[in-house]
């Protein structure tokens, strides 16, 4: 490599550290120049790469966070968060708005929510905690094809629910769909083989209160469960 070439790097590696820390990325290293950090005009925080973790403490504006293969943790997000990575765990803290979490394998945590959320994951478990009392509208759509899913809601969050348990023939184990929500379930009777592995499925469905918020789970050969917190 020249001298020329050599200080060219240098300054592009530069840029790129003065760049990160400008966008307010904590406890975050990079590690490829192909890795891009932009704070947008809104002020909402954007970062892209191809691989390894990424971990945010703060996001007042909104994150749109992807990476290639890693996990991804986001501490606290006042406004929207889009996150995706293709093969990791996704945690978040604490989020004001809403939640749009994809992972290609791995497991989903939102540990407190008051938005919308669309959590989905091709391997892994997903937990999510709804919290607040808002009048807004607050759907929630969590999929598994591999996990079991568990959502905790205020008491009494106004929901209309759906849920889809499929079970496949050769699994180690039962799965159930565990609520006290009153829900009516249903069971089919033969094994469905249009999906390639003969599955049978578990159906739940009902309102609580209003109906207001359309809760739709779906995940395969894992447990499903609803949880309301006590007042």
């Amino acid at each position: 490599m020249t001298i020329h070439k050599a200080s060219a790097m240098f300054l592009i590696l530069l840029a790129g550290v003065f760049v990160a820390s400008a966008s307010g990325c904590k406890h975050f290293k990079s590690r490829s120049l192909e890795d891009a950090y932009v704070r947008t005009d809104s002020g909402a925080l954007s970062i892209s790469k191809m691989g390894g973790g990424i971990d945010v403490a703060e996001a007042p504006r909104g994150a749109t966070l992807t990476t290639m293969g890693g996990d991804i943790h986001l501490g606290s997000v006042v406004s929207y968060a889009h996150l995706k990575t293709m093969g990791g765990n996704i945690t978040i803290d604490h989020a004001e708005a809403s939640v749009d979490a994809t992972t290609m394998g791995g497991n989903i945590t939102i540990k407190d929510v008051n938005g919308r959320v669309q959590a989905t994951t091709m391997a892994g478990d997903i937990t999510a905690h709804l919290i607040g009392y808002s009048s807004t509208q607050r759907d929630v759509y969590l999929t598994s094809n591999s996990g079991t899913i568990t959502l905790i809601v205020p008491k009494d969050f106004p929901m209309d629910v759906r849920i889809k348990l499929a079970y496949t023939k050769n699994a180690d184990k039962t799965f159930d769909i565990i609520e006290h929500l009153g829900l009516t379930h249903r069971e089919s009777a033969d094994w469905d083989t249009s999906q390639g592995t003969p599955r049978k499925y578990i159906y739940a469905e009902g309102r609580v209160g209003s109906g207001q918020n359309h809760v739709e789970i779906n995940t395969i050969n894992g447990d499903v469960i609803i949880k309301q917190e006590s007042l």
